[in-house]
């Protein structure tokens, strides 16, 4: 694992994580980077009611995400499979192909424990809302029905006192969100 650097962009659903990882990943190149949505990294939730599960927060399954990024660079592997719709987890194995990298940039409501370095995005309510509702039309999808799940889960980024190398505005476009990231890497002499 030394041989990584492993980059976390949290926040809370809707602030644009996924979209920074993925720039920072193309911004880096397929050479060196590597961006892993942890979604797919989702402990398996089974309740009896839709009360119960929209009372829980999100869980992440961070040992098998451990695994999965202590392969060598250069590797190729597959991410977990995991069906979003029952929120349970197929198997360990089965989703998207991905070669590890030196720099991993992860995506997750929370910081991956064990990270490098933790970025935190933050956005309106409104905003927010409005790009989950955007993402739901696009992938014929409904996020926005956990909405109370999803902020009782980003509740704990304030709980856990999590502390954060760099805060960013996720309002801005994903490309001034990179240099800024960019610009603090190399300062930190994480990226040369």
């Amino acid at each position: 694992m030394k041989d990584k650097i492993i980059i976390s962009i949290c926040g809370a659903a809707g602030s644009g994580k996924s979209e920074l990882a993925k720039h920072m990943a193309k911004t880096l190149g397929s050479h060196m980077a590597l961006r892993i949505p942890c979604d797919y990294f989702l402990k398996s939730v089974q309740y009896n009611t839709f009360e119960e599960f929209i009372s829980a927060p999100f869980k992440w399954d961070w040992k098998l995400l451990k695994n999965f990024i202590s392969h060598p660079i250069g590797t190729v592997h597959e991410i977990p499979d995991y069906d979003f719709n029952k929120y349970v987890r197929l198997s360990k194995t089965g989703g998207i192909t991905l070669t590890i990298r030196r720099y991993i940039f992860l995506d997750s409501t929370l910081p991956y424990p064990e990270s490098n370095c933790t970025i935190l995005l933050e956005a309106t309510e409104i905003l927010r809302l409005q790009r989950l509702k955007e993402r739901d039309k696009k992938w014929n999808s409904n996020v926005v029905k956990n909405w109370d799940k999803l902020e009782l889960t980003a509740k704990l980024l304030k709980e856990d006192n999590a502390k954060f190398n760099l805060i960013l505005e996720g309002g801005l476009a994903a490309e001034e969100n990179v240099e800024r990231v960019v610009e603090f890497l190399k300062s930190k002499k994480i990226l040369s």
